[in-house]
């Protein structure tokens, strides 16, 4: 378009000195210079003409080029190309659920401060110090992030799964934002039987912890969540459980004081479980056989301690059903209560005492209707501790107590609230008192 009109006015010049010619030639200046003034004029309005067409030139072919673009855009989304991609066989689901919590606790002795003021933990509860009045603590540390990966090969599918949550943050504050740090829930891969990563020690059985508000719940719970190597045996009516697990040793030194973590082992823990399962519910039976060790500050011994623990699940009716756990041993430590009591003392010589330990729980879950449901419970636990070696303040028994109401107004999301009653007492005789209510908002997603 732009080389056409160039062409066009280059003649009509061209046509215009023709015809100025003769008159040159045959001397008639007047007349030869009202032309010259005549043709610059001309000029003049051919350029400006020029000109216009040139920006009209330049919009269309923008226009073209864009009306361009789009059809190559359409005809891509149209008649997409195949790519391989590195995840084009893996199947990502992702998941989880945000939850506020609204604590208010009570207590006989000095308050609980820290990561014992978000969840239930039956060794914060103090034995001295003077008591203050009640305090809320809101926080949505327990909101969950969950993604799962699945990827077929040619030994079958492989399966990853990764959680992560904000509870026991070591870092953030409540002054401003409230920023907390992630903390690593599970993180293990699965293929075929087998099960590598960090995630519930195959020691306790999930399925008959109680369905309480509170993340951790009784004090009698075996809860513990580490590394492991696990291989399952499915059976015609369950299934058997063994597993290598991550050992840590936590230790009371003599006459009392701070807990002495010591990861000393060059063994895992070894677990045996075994499971029946049917309609009536399931019941489980596992065997713990770990190794606990200290090689620091002067100390050097090691002992080996043992544990059982039997669990179940029945159903009552179509929706209820009774949760209940037995944990027995001088091996359980750190699996059962969340540390509640350390697994042994060391004595006067720096050798290991094993500490026999028990715990009982037992809940009930009723469900009213199709959006509501309660559930309650008790739990004890007990230490027979060497007081001429532990000394006198070390925890002897804890209790505890659950009752909540849980309503779901709408299909994945729940509103309840929980009452939460623990006891801590010591072989002083000194003991303290929780008295706390939980009201929690939770939505799936």
């Amino acid at each position: 378009m732009k080389f056409t009109n160039q062409v066009a006015i280059t003649a009509v010049l061209s046509a215009n000195l023709i015809a100025a010619s003769p008159a040159y030639a045959a001397g008639e200046e007047a007349t030869h210079e009202a032309r010259i003034r005549e043709l610059e004029e001309t000029v003049l309005e051919l350029k400006a003409l020029l000109e216009q067409q040139a920006c009209a030139s330049d919009a269309t072919c923008s226009r073209v080029e864009q009306a361009e673009v789009v059809e190559q855009v359409e005809d891509a989304v149209a008649h997409p190309q195949y790519h391989p991609s590195t995840y084009e066989e893996t199947t990502i689901r992702v998941g989880g659920f945000v939850k506020l919590d609204a604590i208010l606790s009570d207590y006989s002795k000095a308050p609980t401060r820290g990561i014992g003021e978000d969840f239930f933990i039956p060794a914060s509860i103090r034995t001295s110090g003077d008591p203050s009045d009640p305090s809320l603590n809101l926080h949505a540390k327990e909101s969950r992030f969950w993604l799962r990966s699945i990827t077929p090969t040619v030994r079958g599918d492989i399966s990853t799964y990764f959680e992560f949550d904000f509870m026991a943050s070591l870092q953030g504050n409540e002054r401003t934002v409230n920023a907390y740090s992630p903390r690593l829930r599970h993180a293990f891969i699965s293929a075929g039987r087998w099960t590598v990563g960090q995630t519930w020690s195959s020691f306790g059985d999930t399925a008959s912890v109680p369905d309480y508000l509170d993340d951790l719940g009784p004090v009698g719970v075996a809860n513990a969540r580490q590394p492991q190597i696990r291989y399952t045996l499915p059976t015609e009516n369950g299934s058997w459980l063994f597993a290598l697990e991550n050992p840590e040793t936590t230790l009371t030194p003599f006459g009392g004081g701070p807990l002495i973590d010591a990861d000393d082992s060059a063994f895992p823990d070894v677990i045996v479980r075994r499971d029946w399962t049917g309609n009536w519910g399931r019941i489980s039976v596992a065997g713990l056989l770990r190794e606990l060790k200290i090689d620091m500050a002067g100390f050097d011994d090691s002992a080996f301690g043992s544990a059982i623990a039997l669990a179940g699940k029945f159903m009552i009716g179509d929706e209820d059903d009774i949760r209940w756990q037995i944990n027995y041993g001088d091996g359980l430590g750190r699996y059962m209560g969340m540390n509640s009591f350390n697994v042994g003392t060391l004595d006067a010589n720096g050798e290991i005492n094993l500490t026999t330990q028990y715990g009982v729980l037992a809940a009930y879950r009723h469900v009213w209707n199709d959006n509501l449901y309660s559930s309650l419970g008790a739990s004890f636990s007990d230490a027979d501790n060497d007081t001429a070696i532990s000394g006198f303040d070390v925890p002897e028994s804890y209790q505890s107590a659950h009752a909540n109401l849980v309503w779901s107004p709408i299909q994945r999301m729940s509103l309840g609230a929980e009452y939460i009653w623990g006891r801590r007492k010591d072989e002083s005789g000194n003991d303290g008192l929780l008295n706390r209510i939980q009201f929690s908002a939770i939505y799936l997603y």
